[in-house]
């Protein structure tokens, strides 16, 4: 059986979401119009998550922008440590 928190924690700081496990991830809302725009990044997984919404009427419409980890974001860097050297000395 896992042990428990005691407590729970579970607040927003400069967009940054912390828990008592530690920040879990980042949200920044704008203003498109009347509309707000919202985007979520999981820290943990990098997965991408938007939302858009009518202030004030609780309508919103969420979709997944990104489904892949975001190492996958970023092309693998060359290994050129298994080539010989130029020159010999």
């Amino acid at each position: 059986m896992t042990k428990r928190s005691a407590f729970n924690f579970d607040k927003d700081i400069f967009g940054f979401n912390v828990t008592e496990r530690g920040v879990k991830s980042y949200s920044k809302s704008f203003k498109v119009g009347p509309l707000r725009q919202t985007f979520n990044i999981n820290l943990g997984s990098g997965h991408v998550k938007g939302t858009t919404s009518v202030p004030g009427t609780g309508l919103a419409k969420r979709y997944n922008i990104s489904d892949k980890d975001w190492h996958d974001w970023f092309p693998e860097e060359p290994d050129f440590g298994h080539k010989p050297p130029m020159w010999e000395e």
